[in-house]
């Protein structure tokens, strides 16, 4: 009785494949770090250094579990070579589709979120008139109250082109008399903030500046889910 039930555990720890065991790793070592990563998410409540380095952490993470999961269970013990190669090709497809959905929806958050520290790094340098600009007083709320001026109509050259947008900027650069004086800025588009206003550049701007075109990665997310799930069905 005993001898049959040493055989029995040994049967049951041979079922997990190497392929299982490696799975099973990157899959816990993507969790660890994932949850690492959301802590620093959580903290940019006390430091926006931190929370780019979690954003970064998270999204290293994201493709890791995909591939993990994908992976886990795809190709039984005893599994044939193609079973096994076609286990690992679709789990790399997931895990790509993964990323790039997650990198693009961070793009397009911090473009929403951190506008200053986006066209900070990525816009132009150039100095922008408010003379003729129909200036605004307005507050946001982070850490504490800061006061911003939205200078709508401010132009600028940029690129060899006369621009006509909107300038942001801190409330003690723009005083009534000092309309007329030029401000140096960053620009983007038709948007600007002024230098003093962008500051330090955080850490999570360069996810900002992710293309768009990550966000193809759902669909390829979405076939590499309905070809693994294809793999695993019964054959009859």
């Amino acid at each position: 009785m005993v001898q049959h039930s040493s055989r029995s555990a040994t049967d049951a720890a041979g079922d997990n494949t190497a392929l299982d065991v490696a799975a099973s790793s990157v899959a816990g070592l993507g969790l660890l770090v994932g949850a690492l990563g959301a802590a620093g998410l959580v903290l940019v409540l006390c430091t926006n250094s931190l929370a780019g380095v979690g954003l970064t952490m998270v999204n290293v993470a994201v493709p890791a579990i995909a591939f993990g999961y994908a992976l886990l269970g795809a190709a039984p013990r005893g599994s044939a070579r193609p079973r096994r190669i076609a286990a690992i090709t679709l789990a790399v497809l997931i895990a790509a589709g993964a990323t790039g959905l997650s990198w693009g929806l961070s793009g397009v958050a911090m473009r929403q979120f951190a506008p200053a520290d986006y066209i900070g790094r990525y816009g132009e340098r150039v100095q922008v008139s408010v003379m003729d600009a129909d200036c605004r007083h307005g507050t946001i709320w982070r850490r504490g109250p800061r006061a911003d001026f939205y200078c709508e109509g401010a132009t600028w050259r940029a690129a060899g082109r006369d621009e006509r947008g909107r300038l942001t900027l801190f409330y003690q650069e723009l005083e009534p008399r000092s309309q007329s004086r030029l401000v140096d800025a960053y620009v983007l588009g038709n948007e600007g903030y002024s230098v003093e206003r962008v500051g330090e550049v955080e850490s999570w701007a360069w996810w900002a500046g992710r293309p768009l075109w990550l966000l193809l990665g759902l669909p390829v997310l979405a076939l590499g889910v309905l070809s693994r799930r294809n793999l695993m069905s019964p054959r009859p």
